[in-house]
């Protein structure tokens, strides 16, 4: 890879040459330039550019260079699936065409989501004393069908997603390897898929696998190999992806699901009885019996405190808040599981035993963790999703301050260090607050423009008097009315995007008649429906509305007209009641900061970008955004939401 950075990039380069159509982007140009200069000085770069930069081209290039000039290895990792497969079945394949080389990229799953050929052949041995139903039968029988037909034995590769508890007794995981050992060895698929590692210069991850890795480094089952680049795309999720992974959290359903995979005293069926561990059942049933207990008096404990709120979740502010009735049987089943791999009758059931016994010691240390308030600056809570204590209860434990973690386990290297996005900074283009919350002392900066033409492309509406968003009913009503008009401009084919639940439901209570009528394609988030398959169907139904939350802000890209209209109605401030926000707000508190200036604002900024960002996904697109909450002009802090975003055209309305 001879040719130069610029070369590559301009008219008559590589890139062009195997692209019709191609126009130099000069945004593109100077990131990759960026990304070289700091991957040579082996420096850390955060690079915001905007949407339609091109930014994997522009990292792709510079790491592949150096990966197979220097035989050092890359990791990129990516927050969404779709990214990563975008980078590893598009943009790599058209990369190594034009340029003539072999990346020798990679892509690397978690070892859950492999086949184990030994686990499946003992399961079909088993599978009438470990499958509860029908149901669960017809999915193994699926599963061992596949396992003749799949290359590589992983659920990318499967078609659907497989019954969950039929997965567990059929995937590879850490604690069921035997290694070499095992009869299967030459033909295990995730062996296969490490081998490849071994050869390859490039591994393309997800942001979730990667702190997952990195969370077990103390207990040495890191499943990366030692890398020397490392690039982060969608880095604007680094914190919250990273506060997940080095927390903790145990939950009723995960219990249940835990004692049922051992035995299931209504079907009479499980692991258990495979072995003939009589003794460990009875520890079984009494687990069962004791963790409704357990969680039925967390759900009155929750349900006597939370009095109000939008976050499902309650913090616990003291240690040992419920007695723990689960320890004594937990550690009881353990030494019963103990004795029964003791007396194992060969030493697959002996390995199968003792992934169980760290799965439940596992379960037992995090009930314990919680409740004692064990690990300093960590906030803890209780998890009840619904709202009302019915169904999943969990209790949870976080870092407060992930960047303190980060930067010793993470940031202190002297690898060099790409961390990308198209929302990164605040305040005019500051990358001061993702320093701070991310562990970043020292590092390389540059913020890069758009191509495309906002001005021409976007016409934001601003409604100048609407009532204060804590007046919820009426706010609710204001927003109903202001909807049904901008969704009228445009006939439909809109993102509605909420802050909560609550408000999303007052509004479509006062617009479903009206939407039905005029035939709309409605489309609202929590009534059953995935991501996935929401998304699908408002691409393929034109004229669609999707009432959405949280997740709806970010990591969606939907061209051309099927989303012409994004409608903001409210300035998405984080929930003031969820234990994470509430714990980091305090903690700013304490050092005699401003919370709403180094947190509140800085947070609802990045969000508000990404809605933005939703509407135009190439040069052809066009749309409207309308902000419905009067305080992105009526209070000063509103300018910080408005310098955040390209310049476009602007209406105020009444």
């Amino acid at each position: 890879m001879q040719e130069s950075i610029e070369n590559i990039f301009n008219q008559s380069g590589s890139i062009a040459n195997a692209m019709p159509g191609y126009e130099v982007r000069q945004e593109q140009i100077d990131m990759a330039k960026a990304v070289s200069s700091a991957i040579f000085n082996s420096e850390t770069l955060i690079v915001e550019a905007g949407t339609g930069v091109g930014k994997s081209f522009s990292y792709l290039i510079p790491v592949a260079r150096h990966a197979l000039e220097t035989g050092s290895l890359a990791v990129i990792s990516t927050n969404t699936i779709s990214l990563q497969e975008q980078i590893i079945n598009k943009d790599i394949p058209f990369l190594e065409q034009a340029l003539g080389i072999d990346f020798k990229a990679v892509l690397v799953k978690g070892r859950h989501n492999y086949l184990c050929l030994r686990r499946l052949r003992r399961s079909n041995l088993k599978q009438k004393d470990l499958f509860a139903d029908e149901y669960e039968m017809r999915e193994f029988a699926k599963i061992a069908a596949w396992s003749y037909r799949t290359e590589d034995g992983s659920l990318y590769d499967l078609d659907g997603d497989p019954n969950p508890k039929v997965w567990d007794m059929v995937s590879a995981n850490t604690e069921n390897c035997m290694g070499k050992k095992c009869p299967h060895h030459k033909q295990c698929f995730f062996q296969k898929a490490r081998e490849k590692m071994k050869d390859a210069r490039i591994l393309v991850i997800n942001h979730h696998l990667f702190f997952s890795n990195l969370a077990m480094q103390e207990d040495q089952k890191t499943i990366l190999p030692e890398y020397g680049l490392l690039v982060f795309d969608e880095a604007h999720n680094i914190e919250d992806v990273a506060t997940e992974h080095l927390g903790a959290s145990i939950s009723n359903t995960g219990i249940r699901y835990l004692m049922d995979l051992l035995f299931n005293p209504r079907k009479q069926k499980g692991f258990l009885l495979t072995i003939g561990g009589q003794d460990s059942m009875e520890w079984v049933e009494l687990i069962r019996k004791q963790s409704d207990s357990f969680f039925k008096r967390i759900k009155e404990y929750f349900e006597s405190r939370k009095l109000y709120g939008e976050s499902g979740s309650l913090r616990i502010r003291k240690p040992n808040f419920v007695e723990n009735n689960l320890l004594t049987p937990l550690l009881k089943l353990v030494d019963s599981l103990v004795y029964a791999k003791r007396n194992a009758r060969n030493k697959e059931d002996e390995i199968e035993i003792s992934a169980f016994i760290r799965k439940v010691n596992a379960a037992n240390n995090s009930i314990e963790l919680i409740l004692n308030q064990a690990l300093d600056n960590y906030v803890y809570w209780i998890g009840c999703p619904n709202h009302k204590g019915k169904g999943k209860i969990s209790l949870n434990a976080a870092p407060v301050n992930i960047g303190h973690i980060l930067k010793d386990s993470l940031f202190s290297s002297r690898k060099p260090m790409i961390l990308t996005s198209a929302t990164l900074s605040v305040d005019n283009g500051s990358f001061e607050y993702l320093r701070q919350r991310i562990g970043i002392d020292e590092c390389k900066e540059l913020k890069l423009g758009s191509p495309f033409d906002y001005k021409n492309q976007v016409r934001m509406y601003i409604v100048r008097n609407m009532p204060a968003p804590n007046r919820i009913t009426e706010y609710g009503e204001a927003v109903a009315e202001k909807v049904k008009h901008y969704i009228e401009l445009t006939n439909g084919s809109a993102f509605v995007l909420f802050t909560s639940y609550s408000l999303m439901n007052i509004v479509y209570e006062e617009l479903e008649t009206y939407l039905n009528e005029k035939g709309y394609n409605i489309l609202r988030q929590g009534t059953g429906l995935g991501r996935s398959k929401m998304l699908s169907r408002f691409k393929k139904e034109a004229g669609s509305v999707l009432f959405g939350v949280d997740s709806f802000w970010q990591g969606i890209d939907v061209q051309g007209k099927a989303l012409s209209n994004v409608i903001i109605t409210k300035l998405p401030f984080a929930v003031p009641d969820y234990p994470v926000t509430e714990a980091r707000i305090e903690d700013i508190q304490k050092r005699g900061g401003d919370a709403f200036l180094e947190y509140n604002l800085p947070e609802a900024v990045l969000r508000f970008k990404q809605g933005f960002g939703r509407l135009i996904r190439s040069k052809k697109d066009t749309g409207i955004i309308a902000v419905l909450d009067s305080r992105i002009i009526n209070k000063s802090y509103g300018r910080q939401f408005l310098n955040s975003i390209p310049d476009c055209e602007i209406i105020i309305e009444k």
